[in-house]
């Protein structure tokens, strides 16, 4: 502990002294000059201040498809060259508006560092699901549109992710985040949020970052896989205007609209506002989903250097589509009746499954000079899920003939908070350029949880018959468990983050220090427990960028996550605690956009809980993540697209406990591949016309006490889009698209948590979309 104390009081000095060179060195104005260091053995640091006049706003369109940054000419001395750069751009231009990639190969993110870094300068594994893939994809979903992404285990809950989306992560479950703000706490031993997770319909969606292992050091409680930051879509300088239908696969009806632009001629003010409708049958009998979801926003930018979004979203859900668990006795284990994926285990005249969701925030950024920058993202959000069903898992009769009834109510309402405040600098100490985050941001989660289930008297539903359903009439649960609880959370995070250019080499290291606060009360006994813990993570990586396009990196980081309880001599539990190294090769060939990646990882999470008997629990458990990443993100040819992947991973158990040592972690399959190709036909052969396809293979699994072996299986996915007016001029602006996934209709049970909670995965589904956008 005296190591980690004194490498962070190194780091921290670190970064103090080389802030307080800058700020020496940037001490008289009227020269520019560096200050004097004294006896400082630190470089000089070589900053640019400059005399600059402030005007409104003046903004050049840009082409759909740009970087989106511009290289702002300042007069004066030359200033540092950053240490990163925006698609080839430099950090110092004006500060952009949003243009989506084009194609499926991104050469940026910012989840990984919280600034536009490329990356090949980023020492970790990230992906980057572009909005031509999600389109292409015609995905439904986050959980669809990550399908083809390394590491990620997007449908562990087959039919069941449609909104309640389960994401994994590296073999953990991965927490979502918004546009760099989380949506939820992750869900962790008596600090999740239930069922209340807030999900948002890739329609609304520029792009999603898959960012892979610990990462706490930037965003504090976060699970040692890794997370995925969605990214909104923003308002755009160049006016678009889309509409579009939707129907295919049990009689889907939808219906959609994207509008953006200038407000004002001198492009001052941009707005956006998105939304849509959709009603649907589902692959469950009697189960259906229905939504209406709308995204404003609108952006100032008085000058070249302020901008402000403001954004909301609202999201309901009235039905929310399929929770339905099957029996691992006659899916994937031999049972007197084989239970087909359309059978629904639930009761049609009882179940409710209904969710409600509302957000509103801003993003803002400013820029003083080419040294100092500031960020501030706010969000408010409410969410309400709502979920009744007659079966609480598909418990087999002794003769394996029906389904035991065992009605529930989950009823959550999940209210959250969460700011965060960045102050960058991008400068130079002699031969070092640095890109420095220092940040504090806070959080804060009211959670409402009510849970009933069975009766108060000894009423008894009849069993569901497999062969001869009844769905008869079942009175409302009215026993309250106690798991019902009403939760109060709160987290401030202080960190700061070092990007250092020394030639071709690239050095990422930060620190963090979180204090978190937690209240519960139990609603069945009305006991409250407090806990407050304290956390310091960090990182460190580096990755070398040859000329030859090869870049080999490594990198260590760390995670936590607080639990709440006590254990048997009463002493708080203490929060997790998840460490990374990582090693890989990424490889971009000169003169392409083509990407490469290879990663290998070893991942190790302790103080996990393990169940002791008797309402009792020790921090004797462990998990063990160790694996291989392949993705390869490239144009094969000018007209033709492809994303391959590959991932093995090696998740177990490792408690110290010999009973549970060495099991395989539930639902974690060794070996996943997936592989899509597009292609647009030349312009001699079909103009227009784009014909794209993929196949994605899942290993088997486990379930949680590794006695019940699922399946492996192959799923086929098929699309092509055709747009009119290449073809036909009269027709421009009209495109029509056409997308199959699991084009052969297999069967196949995506996962099973016990013998009573399994879940059949989507089968085959048909989409017809037209568009028209002007």
């Amino acid at each position: 502990m005296n190591i980690v104390k004194a490498s962070a009081f190194a780091s921290v000095s670190y970064f103090a002294l080389s802030i307080a060179a800058f700020a020496q060195a940037t001490g008289s104005p009227a020269s520019g000059q560096p200050g004097v260091s004294g006896a400082t053995t630190l470089p000089p640091v070589i900053v640019q201040r400059l005399e600059r006049k402030r005007t409104a706003a003046t903004h050049s369109s840009k082409p759909q498809g740009s970087s989106g940054t511009s290289n702002r000419s300042r007069p004066g001395r030359q200033a540092p060259a950053p240490i990163v750069t925006a698609q080839g751009a430099g950090q110092s231009g004006s500060i952009p508006s949003q243009t989506p990639v084009p194609g499926y190969v991104a050469n940026e993110g910012s989840g990984a560092t919280k600034t536009n870094t490329p990356l090949m300068q980023t020492p970790g594994s990230i992906s980057v699901v572009t909005h031509q893939q999600i389109v292409d994809q015609n995905a439904q979903s986050i959980s669809e549109a990550l399908r083809y992404t390394p590491g990620v285990i997007p449908e562990q809950r087959g039919i069941n992710e449609t909104s309640l989306e389960y994401l994994y992560s590296r073999g953990f479950q991965a927490t979502t985040f918004l546009d760099g703000l989380p949506i939820a706490p992750p869900t962790n031993a008596g600090t999740g949020v239930g069922f209340n997770f807030m999900s948002r319909d890739p329609y609304f969606l520029d792009r999603i970052e898959s960012i892979r292992g610990p990462l706490s050091v930037l965003y504090g409680q976060v699970p040692p896989g890794g997370f995925f930051n969605l990214v909104s879509k923003l308002p755009t300088e160049d006016p678009y205007h889309e509409v579009f239908f939707q129907t295919g696969s049990y009689g889907r009806a939808e219906g959609g609209f994207d509008f953006s632009g200038p407000i004002t001629d001198d492009k001052t003010w941009l707005y956006r506002f998105t939304g849509l409708g959709l009603t649907t049958g589902t692959q469950t009998d009697f189960v259906d989903q229905q939504r209406v979801a709308i995204a404003p926003s609108v952006t100032w930018r008085p000058d070249q250097d302020t901008k402000l979004t403001l954004m909301a979203t609202y999201q309901n859900d009235p039905k929310a589509g399929a929770y339905n668990f099957v029996p691992a006795v006659g899916t994937v284990l031999p049972g007197a009746i084989k239970i087909g994926p359309s059978f629904d285990t639930g009761n049609p005249t009882f179940d409710q499954f209904k969710k409600e969701e509302t957000s509103v925030g801003y993003l803002f950024e400013h820029r003083f000079d080419d040294v100092w920058q500031i960020k501030q993202n706010v969000r408010y959000s409410y969410n309400d899920i709502y979920i009744q069903n007659a079966a609480d898992g598909a418990y087999l009769t002794p003769g394996g003939t029906a389904i035991e009834r065992n009605p529930y109510i989950n009823q959550g309402t999940l209210g959250s908070f969460v700011i965060d405040n960045e102050a960058i600098a991008t400068f130079n100490t002699g031969f070092l350029r640095h890109q420095v985050v220092f940040g504090v941001d806070y959080q804060n989660y009211q959670y409402d949880h009510r849970f009933l289930e069975d009766y108060t008297s000894s009423y008894s539903p009849a069993p569901l018959s497999l062969t001869n359903p009844s769905y008869q009439s079942i009175p409302l649960p009215n026993f309250l468990l106690g798991t019902s609880s009403r939760q109060s959370t709160g987290q401030t995070g202080l960190y700061a983050q070092d990007q250092i250019g020394i030639g071709k080499l690239t050095i990422v290291g930060g620190l963090r220090e979180d204090w978190s606060t937690s209240h519960i009360e139990s609603l069945k006994t009305l006991a409250a427990t407090d806990q407050n813990d304290s956390a310091l993570t960090g990182r460190i990586g580096a990755i070398y960028n040859f000329d030859n396009g090869v870049a080999p990196y490594v990198s260590y980081s760390t995670s936590f996550q607080p639990q709440l309880g006590a254990d048997i001599n009463g002493n708080g539990f203490l929060p997790t605690e998840g460490k990374q190294t990582e090693v890989g090769v990424k490889y971009q060939p000169v003169g392409t956009k083509n990407i490469f990646t290879i990663a290998a990882f070893d991942i190790n999470q302790t103080n996990v809980l393990v169940s002791l008997g008797g309402g009792l629990s020790a921090q004797v458990g462990g998990v063990r993540s160790q694996g291989i990443e392949f993705e390869a993100r490239n144009y094969l040819t000018e007209n033709l697209q492809a994303i391959f992947s590959y991932t093995y991973d090696d998740a177990k158990n490792v408690s110290r406990l010999p009973a549970g040592f060495g099991a395989d972690v539930q639902g974690i399959p060794y070996n996943m591949a997936s592989a899509w190709l597009s292609y647009d036909m030349p312009t001699y052969l079909a103009p227009g016309l784009k014909l794209n396809g993929g196949a994605r293979f899942i290993d088997g699994t486990w379930d949680n006490t590794n006695t019940i072996r699922i399946p492996s299986f192959t799923l086929v996915d098929l699309g092509a889009q055709y747009d009119f007016g290449r073809q036909f001029p009269t027709l421009k602006g009209y495109t029509a698209s056409i997308n199959v996934t699991n084009l052969f209709n297999k069967t196949y049970i995506a996962s099973c948590i016990n013998t009573a909670y399994c879940v059949y995965g989507q089968g085959r589904l048909a989409l017809a979309r037209l568009a028209y956008r002007w």
